[in-house]
């Protein structure tokens, strides 16, 4: 092979990957703003700036596609998890700044009960992850106890997840003062 039929062979390999990545980032920024089941192939493809038919060559299906923008969104939130947490504390926080772009996505695809998850398989990683860490690192605590506090976790980033701007609006609360109260509510 010449040395540029080689160099054409790497930039078409380069796109190729790139065009997978804006694929998957695609539908996390849309899997940020609705469920999964209001996400259609072609909002996927306009979102990513990819021509439709692109999204069945890299990927079985829609939902295999779904499963990949969350779990690179869930792997980026576990890795961080695992580097920063004290994991002394007994109960600690899981915080939703720096990964807004995974706690809409996750509340989104939990706002029909579950059933998208069930759809793609998905078995809860992060709660599940933060459940085995907490009962790991302490066993004084009954599962119960740490069940509980994810619970409340999840539900209060959830709701500032949904409600947020509903929020900012009716309570007349300024840009400054929402990044103030998400980061309160975040380090509660």
């Amino acid at each position: 092979m010449t040395g540029s039929k080689k160099a054409a062979a790497a930039e078409a390999v380069k796109s190729d990957s790139d065009s997978r990545t804006e694929l998957v980032r695609g539908a996390q920024r849309l899997l940020a703003q609705r469920p999964p089941s209001g996400i259609t192939g072609k909002q996927i493809a306009k979102e990513a700036g990819i021509h439709y038919g692109l999204i069945y060559h890299y990927f079985e299906s829609k939902d295999a596609l779904f499963k990949e923008a969350m779990q690179q969104l869930t792997d980026e939130y576990i890795a961080h998890r695992d580097a920063t947490v004290d994991r002394s504390i007994p109960l600690p926080r899981l915080p939703f700044e720096g990964h807004e772009l995974w706690w809409r996505a996750a509340a989104n695809f939990s706002a029909d009960g579950g059933a998208s998850y069930t759809s793609l398989g998905w078995t809860y990683p992060v709660m599940n992850h933060e459940l085995d860490q907490i009962l790991a690192h302490h066993p004084e605590l009954s599962e119960f106890e740490a069940k509980a506090h994810i619970v409340r976790e999840v539900c209060t980033n959830f709701g500032w997840m949904f409600f947020k701007e509903t929020l900012a609006r009716g309570m007349e609360l300024s840009e400054e003062q929402m990044k103030e109260l998400g980061h309160f509510i975040s380090e509660r």
